[in-house]
């Protein structure tokens, strides 16, 4: 079967990505979107969303460090950047030079900014983060307002907004998230006090199923992919969401072999019948992960074949004796994506493993190409 791309490669579905981007833009009621492009855009390929994004008219793009902007603005996009993680101050006179917008979680991160920002007469645009519940990082609730007060006295700080995050939005019980909304409304009265006038909250999950958090502007992750935040969201269109992302190789090798053969490192798969097997050029140095061996399917003409024996680093092996006389060298084989009337889903791959789809995905190695289509 002739193919001129490589055999393990990822297909990238632009055209799911801007039907994913209109219904979240909707469901935020035309409110600005600054989507999450960080971890090389959850493993679909940074460069290529990052420029359909901006040709589809998003200016604002996030990254969870100053190095994935700087790699962004080396292959051409021009965006503005928001700086997801914190940091220790050391990347502060390049973020100010570059005009990138940090989040903003410590007084030491502000005071580095503050400095670079007055050595260089220029301004920063910060994102003052407050944990209203997330238990992570930014400034406490007792913190914030003398938080948000010494940046305003701060040289070369403008503040472009407050925030916050959710750590549960994506359950189906929303109570300690409009709890969290309450805690953050205090936040924002105080601000708005003081003469801040921008605010956001809203990830994925919210956009869909808490419309009181959209506030300004609203940050979609997983969702802008094609995945769901969690299989607990409550708003139904969550179903309309369209994967951006499908992962497949092809049949490299056709091996006949009697009841009873062994099959690869550790021989913990052994032929109960003859056996037909396919080699795939696909293992766990290309993400797909070790512990799926003997647990999962791939896609092989239409029909669910399993995987057995160990993944390899680089070769996996399906069994697909139900096939024998209808396969082929160089047929395709699906991890993830559809085929025929069947489909594999990161979802069910992540269930396999007790997981979640971000980190199927964002495992996808580097040496797998995607390619945009």
């Amino acid at each position: 079967m002739s193919d001129s791309r490589p055999l393990t490669h990822c297909r990238i579905d632009l055209a799911a990505l801007d039907h994913n981007m209109a219904l979240l833009k909707e469901l935020a009621g035309g409110r600005p979107l600054t989507p999450a492009i960080k971890a090389n855009a959850y493993g679909h390929g940074a460069e290529r969303i990052a420029a359909r994004l901006v040709e589809s008219g998003y200016t604002t793009l996030c990254v969870a460090h100053v190095a994935e902007a700087i790699a962004l603005e080396e292959q051409g996009i021009r965006a503005r950047f928001m700086i997801l993680s914190p940091d220790l101050g050391d990347p502060a006179e390049e973020i100010v030079r570059r005009g990138y917008e940090p989040v903003v979680c410590t007084l030491e991160q502000l005071a580095a900014l503050s400095r670079a920002a007055k050595s260089l007469k220029q301004t920063v645009r910060i994102h003052l983060k407050v944990d209203t519940g997330m238990g992570r990082v930014g400034f406490l609730m007792s913190e914030a307002e003398e938080a948000i007060r010494q940046a305003l006295s701060l040289p070369g700080i403008e503040i472009a907004a407050v925030m916050s995050h959710f750590p549960r939005a994506d359950e189906a019980d929303k109570s300690y998230s409009r709890g969290q909304i309450a805690r953050f409304d205090e936040v924002v009265r105080m601000a708005r006090g003081l003469g801040v006038g921008q605010f956001h909250l809203a990830n994925s999950a919210a956009i869909f199923d808490l419309p009181e958090a959209h506030y300004d502007l609203c940050r979609p992750g997983i969702s802008i992919y094609g995945l769901k935040p969690s299989d607990q969201c409550l708003n139904p269109r969550t179903d309309e969401l369209k994967p951006v992302l499908s992962w497949r190789t092809r049949i490299t090798q056709l091996k006949e072999v009697p009841a009873g053969t062994g099959i690869s490192y550790g021989h913990t798969f052994v032929t109960k019948r003859p056996s037909l097997i396919a080699s795939v050029p696909v293992g766990y140095g290309d993400g797909l992960m070790r512990l799926l061996s003997n647990r999962m399917e791939f896609l092989v003409g239409g029909r669910r074949c399993p995987q057995i024996g160990r993944i390899c680093m680089d070769q996996s092996l399906i069994d697909v004796t139900a096939l024998r006389g209808k396969v082929e060298l160089g047929d395709e084989a699906v991890l993830i994506g559809s085929q025929g009337d069947e489909e594999i889903t990161a979802d069910e791959m992540a269930s396999t493993l007790g997981t979640i789809n971000y980190e199927i995905v964002t495992q996808i190695s580097a040496r797998v190409p995607r390619i945009p289509e």
